[in-house]
């Protein structure tokens, strides 16, 4: 495939070599091993296939396993269409023994559009050898997720299956000599599919992803920022009363994190079957960022705020001030209480609110102060007397 500094090759699709995706999974591993504890469930394996750009290979440090051991990227297998079948039909026997298991998929690199359906490529997709230009890709939604169903050879298959696909969707047309459709690592034989299936895409269909090269993708980074924060209320029902981060709250952390980048990246959730499942806890509240916004406008240079979080841990003072409104707050979730004082012209008031992620804008309505009721006038003074007595 040309690199960026060359000319792009039509029969290609016009797609340039990459150099972030193999940096970008490397990461979301070291995160995985660094995490498995707090993980739904316990983590078993982890697969990794990468064919890392020379760029990003100065940057894969190796990843600590713990007990002395490292993993290191001269370990780890291409991402070539052989390589990424192997061991998908290995991944999926480790995750056809237990119902109650969770699989975590993320793929970084090219991606595009076809018929409406995403497709992932694998390294040596445009390779001539391969029998056609799309052979070595596969429909990820239609083929990969569909062929982790459960069947009659696999009942106990995990139903807890959370996808990342991190990828252009750029759109494929067909046309005279296309080689025929994708490949397909699987058949699917699917019977009562009932799994929980979130998928979560980079890119919407027709559209790129975003990256820069030789450091993370865009949306690695905002996976990562969501998988550590993506949490919203404590679970009440659980013993220690920890914070899930489940496949709804991570769909709102991610679509938080692209609306302030204001990329036009990320689309919404997906899957096949998108159900509330949980992918890891939190131990304390996540960090929040939220603003403070003063209504109406002829109070937001006037009033003065107090915040604190109930039960400790927070306090801050904002002076009034035109120049930094909204006022932008960071500081764990939770519940928090606000005093806003004004200058004559507006009642101060005192404001109690839960702040998360869903919740992440406080408006602050400043009523106008009543006015003073004006000085009852004196009551005329009675006539003066003539003297003469009734």
């Amino acid at each position: 495939m040309p690199k960026s500094t060359q000319p792009a090759d039509p029969e290609k699709f016009n797609l340039l070599r990459l150099a972030s995706p193999a940096l970008s999974v490397w990461e979301i591993c070291r995160w995985l091993v660094a995490n498995a504890d707090s993980l739904a469930c316990p983590l078993a394996t982890i697969r990794l296939l990468m064919s890392p750009s020379a760029k990003e290979k100065q940057k894969l440090t190796p990843i600590d396993l713990g007990e002395g051991k490292q993993l290191k990227r001269t370990n780890i297998e291409p991402a070539d269409w052989t390589h990424f079948v192997t061991e998908a039909i290995d991944w999926r026997k480790e995750a056809a023994t237990d119902p109650r298991s969770m699989t975590f998929f993320y793929y970084s690199g090219h991606g595009l559009e076809r018929l409406g359906r995403p497709l992932i490529t694998l390294a040596d997709f445009t390779d001539p050898a391969a029998g056609g230009v799309l052979q070595r890709s596969c429909e990820v939604t239609a083929n990969f997720v569909l062929g982790m169903a459960p069947s009659a050879n696999r009942p106990d298959i995990a139903r807890t299956q959370f996808y990342f696909v991190d990828a252009c969707r750029e759109t494929v047309m067909d046309y005279p000599g296309l080689a025929n459709a994708p490949g397909t690592v699987w058949d699917p034989l699917p019977g009562i599919d009932d799994r929980a299936t979130p998928m979560f895409m980079a890119s919407y269909p027709g559209s790129i992803a975003q990256a820069i090269a030789g450091k993370k993708t865009d949306f690695c980074e905002a996976l990562i920022k969501s998988l550590e924060n993506g949490a919203e209320n404590p679970d009440m029902n659980d013993p220690q009363q920890r914070w899930p981060v489940t496949s709804f709250t991570l769909n709102t952390a991610l679509d938080n994190h692209f609306l302030e980048k204001k990329t036009g990246q990320y689309a919404p959730a997906t899957g096949t079957i998108f159900k509330k499942v949980t992918l890891r806890w939190l131990t304390s509240p996540p960090e929040v960022e939220f603003r403070l916004v003063i209504r109406p406008d002829a109070a937001i240079g006037v009033t003065g705020l107090a915040l604190e979080r109930v039960g400790g841990g927070f306090r801050k003072d904002i002076s009034p001030s035109a120049a930094d409104h909204p006022y932008a707050v960071t500081s764990q979730a939770g519940i928090f209480q606000l005093t806003a004082k004004a200058a004559a012209g507006f009642a101060d008031i005192t404001d109690t609110q839960l702040i998360n992620q869903e919740r992440r804008n406080w408006p602050i309505s400043m009523a106008v102060a009543p006015l003073a009721a004006p000085p009852a006038a004196p009551l005329p003074a009675p006539p003066a007397g003539d003297g003469m007595g009734g």
